[in-house]
């Protein structure tokens, strides 16, 4: 398989994306969640109408949407996950003792 120009700018797009959905978790920023995931939502609806000639209903484009919905929901979970935790981590350094 070949990466041309156009998958790399996809999966360029999708890293960045998914990147954001992370660090809304990692911060626990819903609302920033939401933002991002209506824009991952409106890029993967126009990259099928105009880059496949998709339909945006039909149950193709329908279910890729939906797989949008899971990644980002999924990327949002883990960073509010990591957050968590290097929020406990933090919580539990212990300081050099004072002499």
């Amino acid at each position: 398989m070949t990466l041309t120009p156009t998958l790399v700018a996809l999966l360029s797009v999708f890293a960045v994306w998914m990147i954001a959905c992370i660090w809304t978790g990692f911060r626990a920023r819903v609302l920033w969640f939401f933002l991002v995931l209506a824009a991952g939502f409106a890029l993967n609806a126009t990259w099928m109408v105009f880059g496949l000639d998709a339909r945006v209903f039909e149950p193709h484009a329908l279910l890729a949407q939906l797989s949008v919905l899971f990644y980002a929901v999924g990327g949002f979970g883990l960073g509010w996950l990591a957050g968590r935790v290097a929020k406990r981590w933090r919580e539990s350094r212990v300081d050099p003792p004072s002499s």
